[in-house]
């Protein structure tokens, strides 16, 4: 598989980074170096699936970690796009495999890419747990990127397997697209994390207008859970309230939240061309519940009163020390032995 490397190491030279914010508090701009790795797919128009293997490099500089991992796309169209919002609002679904372990399955329940000013629920939590969303453009060139959090061991490679679904690009951009012209790669960011991240699965649950229903997340063995995200099917908080059974007296509602997880501290990034910063205070439909690393393990119940009839979905996310392992996969507990002559008396037996 075609692979590039290009070093960035800080205040050298400008990045698809560079200015960005979120950035200089998440600390992205003092990794080691960055390497991109070809997906080897061929993009084609009005959006896929794409499924592809890849290794990741072992550092080439001794860094301990791949802190970050992320889809990196270079689109070009064919007059000037003008895109709705970042690339989170193009990825329908993306799902990462290390091995036996999955290290996220975002299936986006609000998918939408022509929301315009909006940015979408991926989007948020790339950059609620310190990820990229950002992009920049040049010419009729698009180059966009979302990474997230992961801790990866760099001094080995590792067979990733990916899948990422994309929507309509004319939709999300508003010009078609030049498959010929465009190339979509994996970035690796190599440094120092200070722990690992895993992404888990969406959890539906049917919620009725003014009802309160008890959920319960299931932990992960060996790993705390960090947070939970909260996303409803539409553009519009879903939850009028949410507590914690696990020791909290008192339901918050989904501003309390939001103060609580720093969201109209710090705002989201939601840039429309990438060229001018756009900041939205919160969005709508989107909650990060900020447990506080809850025991590893332990599951947690939220009580959770619903603002309107609708199904809302959950998305746990779990820290580990590094180095941490999935635990034992389940197994089946009978077996079959195969025997010839067992089958032959058997057939045979009256």
């Amino acid at each position: 598989m075609e692979r590039w490397l290009y070093r960035r190491r800080s205040n050298h030279g400008p990045s698809l980074h560079e200015g960005d914010e979120s950035h200089r508090r998440t600390g992205c701009l003092s990794m080691a170096y960055v390497d991109l790795v070809s997906t080897g797919v061929t993009p084609v128009v009005g959006g896929a699936t794409y499924n592809f293997a890849f290794d990741t490099p072992v550092a080439a500089d001794g860094s301990p970690h791949i802190t970050h991992l992320g889809f990196q796309s270079s689109m070009t169209f064919g007059l000037l796009p003008a895109v709705t919002t970042t690339l989170g609002r193009l990825i329908s679904n993306i799902r990462i495999k290390v091995g036996s372990m999955e290290l996220v399955n975002f299936d986006d329940p609000e998918f939408d890419p022509a929301a315009a000013g909006i940015p979408s629920n991926l989007s948020v939590l790339a950059q609620k747990v310190g990820g990229t969303d950002a992009q920049t453009l040049t010419g009729l060139t698009l180059l966009s990127e979302l990474s997230l959090p992961f801790g990866l061991d760099a001094s080995k490679s590792h067979r990733v397997n990916m899948s990422i679904t994309l929507g309509d690009e004319a939709v999300w951009a508003g010009q078609p697209l030049i498959p010929a012209s465009t190339e979509f790669n994996i970035v690796h960011y190599y440094g120092r994390s200070a722990e690992q991240t895993l992404y888990g699965s969406r959890q539906d649950f049917d919620l009725n207008l003014n009802a309160t229903r008890t959920v319960t997340i299931y932990g992960k063995q060996g790993w705390n859970m960090l947070g939970v995200v909260a996303c409803d099917d539409s553009l519009a908080d879903a939850l009028s309230a949410i507590r914690v059974n696990n020791g909290a007296f008192r339901e918050l509602t989904a501003a309390q939240w939001r103060i609580l997880d720093g969201t109209y501290k710090n705002g989201i990034r939601n840039d429309a061309v990438g060229v001018s910063p756009a900041w939205t205070l919160f969005k709508s439909g989107f909650q990060f519940l900020d447990l506080k690393r809850i025991t590893a393990g332990a599951n947690v119940d939220l009580a959770v009163t619903a603002a309107l009839t609708t199904t809302c979905s959950f998305f746990p996310v779990w820290v580990a020390p590094l180095g941490a392992k999935s635990g034992a996969a389940p197994k089946q507990t009978t077996q079959t032995v195969s025997s010839v002559t067992g089958t032959v008396n058997s057939e045979s037996a009256y």
